[in-house]
């Protein structure tokens, strides 16, 4: 009855009805539900402070707990169903909701709750009909729910605020919510009391990216399938509606594979309007205090009373080191921490030092760099460690130098070692190089890993024999790495002094082609005109003409042949003092000094406005300059190549990204990145002899390949399923007939016998 009373009426009945369900859901006293009217929000504007202690918001009386659980659900469906027309404000209801969910101890009807509070908050944000004022109500409702004290209703306020996550963090994973009041809203559930609480918020903000690619590639993938999938009607009638039913099918699949193979670039151009061109930031960009964040989180781990578990602690972890390395901040005392739990026998120790690897960037202290790189060494990269742990040491000690390229920087020091701590870098490098000749495949491959990435970081730290052929190019072009608190300052836009290169050398293969194309053409025409003049003389012999009138035509062919001989004379520009002004068909950027090179890239960068599609031709191109500059003969090969007037040829455009195609987050390390190689191992002749033996007993008894046979399965099956069976009334019939034949031949052959007796 409640139900069809909030479809029927409108306006101040239906503000009654409304009323009256929710003064039975909380189980509020009321005699005439005219003169009581009073909402939630009214309550709560005059209590301002209720929501601060936590338990007036969470808890129930008594007579709203004993209500029967049909009266209950039949009370929200109506609720709910006055919601959907419209007929109550959305705040209304979420905080009746949200109450009943942190107390009542029906898991369906949370569930219903739950559902439409996210559903009714994606309607509210549909694309053009957004409304930003009752959003920041509800997030301002959801923040007080999230930070609220305990008070004196532990478990239920534990349960309002997993909620509260749970909807936010499902709000933003849909794309509902993705603004910073959103992140604000879990960050402030990552200092929580509870756990489980502050678990939901941390795996979050490590995981969401990583979900949300995942859901957009599963929606691609289904869209695709859809699309690809046309029913030409091959084995049906061929009629007009079913043709163009086929031909929309093709049309569709053929835009669709465009949209898929168009670059992104040109993806965001075509997506002018403000939801298209908004940006998506990860989440963890987002946090407004994270300084203070990881203090705090990082002050909860070091506590002495601390009673976290293993499996929180390392998730803390992951998270206090991914905001460092994110946000590049200085939090000093993060790293002996880190280097208590630095040890072999340590419980995933290759999760540690992943996590170590994410808190470093270039704005940490060398010293602290040092003191990890040292405790690395001495705990793991020792001869009394194994083949598998010398490896993910020497794996972690060149991530760490990959990103804080600054510690192999000799400068500090003359002789290759820095002032405030005393290590030697030179020899440091020179020992893990040295590990490339190990007789352990995995820690041969981790130490050519480690040679080959100081080749290209500082290949002066190596011997001359272990430099290489690329390492000796970039050696003697001087590469090296800064010291610590410098930076190389910009001088334009990185690649626009190669651009500028590069289009001047396709304007000018593009002018040499034009001319080429153009002398063709006029010995085309000629070739074509003395056809013709033929033509005319054998028509001319053929008509009867006097030889005046063909000498007169003679003549005057070939003072037109003249006047079309002669050419229109090519201007010259002069200058002021009269000479002539040669024009830079090509730049050859190789022949100018790092001084005009920034000159021109700044000129370049100053006059004009680059696109998309400019970037992305930069980029490739500032990479083809690194991958020169690491392989002469590939150098060689341009400088050939330009001789020949062929360095134009290579399309930029056309050059695909080798991309991976596995998800990858910015700033995030993944512990089986500096894991050991799985590599067989070498086996010693005792492992050899028992591998033979053990293929000998193999083999020396041959049984069948696979799964058991027909055969087989007939005989454990039961007689009563194979009595009456195809095969074996055939056998029956055979036994039968075999019978009969053989009592015909008895009788027979006893006929003969009597006949010799007679």
């Amino acid at each position: 009855s409640a139900a069809v009373s909030a479809s029927s009426y409108k306006g101040k009945e239906s503000d009654k009805i409304a009323n009256m369900l929710i003064n039975l859901l909380l189980g509020n006293k009321t005699n005439n539900a005219d003169n009581n009217t009073t909402t939630i929000s009214q309550k709560e504007e005059k209590d301002p402070n209720t929501t601060d202690r936590g338990s007036p918001l969470i808890l129930l009386s008594s007579s709203a707990l004993s209500l029967h659980r049909d009266v209950r659900k039949a009370c929200v469906s109506a609720l709910i169903l006055m919601r959907n027309k419209g007929a109550i404000p959305p705040l209304k209801l979420l905080e009746l909701f949200f109450r009943i969910m942190s107390v009542v101890p029906d898991k369906s009807l949370r569930e219903l709750l739950y559902h439409h509070i996210v559903n009714d908050i994606r309607n509210i944000n549909k694309k053009g009909k957004r409304d930003e004022k009752v959003n920041r109500s509800i997030q301002a409702f959801l923040h007080r729910v999230v930070s609220m004290s305990q008070g004196g209703a532990e478990e239920q306020t534990a349960v309002a605020q997993k909620r509260a996550i749970d909807m936010t963090c499902e709000l933003y994973r849909r794309g509902v919510w993705t603004d910073d009041r959103t992140v604000a809203i879990v960050s402030s559930a990552v200092t929580s009391t509870t756990n489980n609480v502050m678990c939901r918020a941390i795996r979050f903000f490590l995981n969401i990216e990583e979900k949300m690619a995942e859901d957009k590639q599963r929606e691609e993938d289904d869209e695709w399938d859809g699309v690809n999938t046309i029913d030409f009607h091959k084995h049906s009638r061929k009629t007009k509606t079913r043709k163009r039913h086929v031909a929309r099918q093709v049309k569709n699949r053929i835009k669709a594979q465009k949209a898929k193979e168009q670059p992104d670039w040109l993806e965001m151009e075509e997506n002018n309007d403000a939801e298209g061109i908004k940006k998506l930031y990860p989440a963890i960009e987002l946090l407004r205090d994270p300084q203070g964040i990881v203090e705090k989180l990082l002050k909860r781990m070091k506590g002495s009373n601390s009673t976290l578990k293993h499996e929180v602690k390392l998730l803390m972890m992951n998270f206090v080191t991914r905001i460092v390395g994110n946000h590049e901040l200085l939090l000093l005392s993060l790293y002996p921490f880190l280097q208590r739990y630095m040890a072999s026998h340590q419980r995933d120790v290759t999760s540690i030092l992943a996590y170590s690897v994410q808190a470093c960037h270039e704005y940490v202290p060398p010293e602290e760099v040092y003191a990890i790189l040292k405790t690395i060494a001495h705990n793991f990269i020792t001869e009394r460690c194994s083949g598998e742990e010398m490896a993910v040491g020497i794996n972690a000690v060149r991530a760490i130098c990959a990103r804080v390229p600054s510690v192999l920087s000799t400068e500090g020091g003359g002789d290759g070692t820095t002032n405030s701590v005393s290590m030697d870098i030179e020899g440091f490098v020179r020992d893990l190089a040295a590990f490339g000749k190990h007789r352990d495949r995995s820690v041969s491959i981790a130490g050519r890993s480690w040679t080959n990435f100081i080749r290209e970081i500082h290949p002066g730290l190596l011997q001359g024999k272990d430099r290489g052929l690329k390492g000796t190019a970039l050696h003697k072009s001087g590469t090296k790495p800064l010291p610590y608190g410098q930076r190389m300052a910009a001088s334009g836009v990185e690649g626009a002094d190669l651009l500028a290169a590069y289009e001047a050398q396709k304007k000018a293969a593009a002018l040499i082609k034009k001319n080429d194309g153009d002398e063709y053409d006029t010995d085309d025409e000629s070739v074509g005109l003395g056809e013709e003049s033929m033509n005319d003389v054998d028509q001319k012999e053929k008509s009867p003409v006097d030889d005046d009138d063909k000498t007169t035509t003679i003549n005057e062919d070939s003072d037109m042949d003249d006047v079309e001989s002669d050419k229109a004379p090519k201007l010259v520009l002069m200058d002021t003092d009269g000479k002539p002004i040669v024009e830079k068909d090509t730049l050859d950027i190789t022949t100018l000094n790092p001084e005009e090179r920034d000159k021109l890239k700044q000129e370049v960068s100053s006059n004009r406005i680059f696109s998309s599609a400019e970037f992305a031709k930069m980029r490739k191109l500032v990479e083809r300059e690194k991958r020169f500059k690491r392989d002469p003969r590939e150098a060689a090969r341009r400088k050939r190549a330009i001789a020949r007037g062929e360095d134009y040829d290579v399309d930029i455009s056309s050059d695909s990204d080798s991309e991976d195609e596995a998800i990858h987050i910015a700033g995030a390390v993944n512990p089986t990145e500096i894991m050991a190689d799985s590599k067989r191992k070498r086996q010693s002749k005792a492992e050899r002899l028992q591998s033979i033996l053990t293929g000998r007993e193999k083999f020396e008894f041959k049984t069948h390949g696979g799964g058991s046979t027909n055969t087989e399965k007939k005989r454990g099956k039961n007689f009563l399923m194979t009595k009456y069976s195809l095969a074996a009334r055939i056998k029956r019939g055979r036994k039968e007939t075999l019978k009969k034949a053989n009592l015909r031949e008895a009788m027979s052959h006893d006929k003969k016998k009597r006949r010799r007796r007679i």
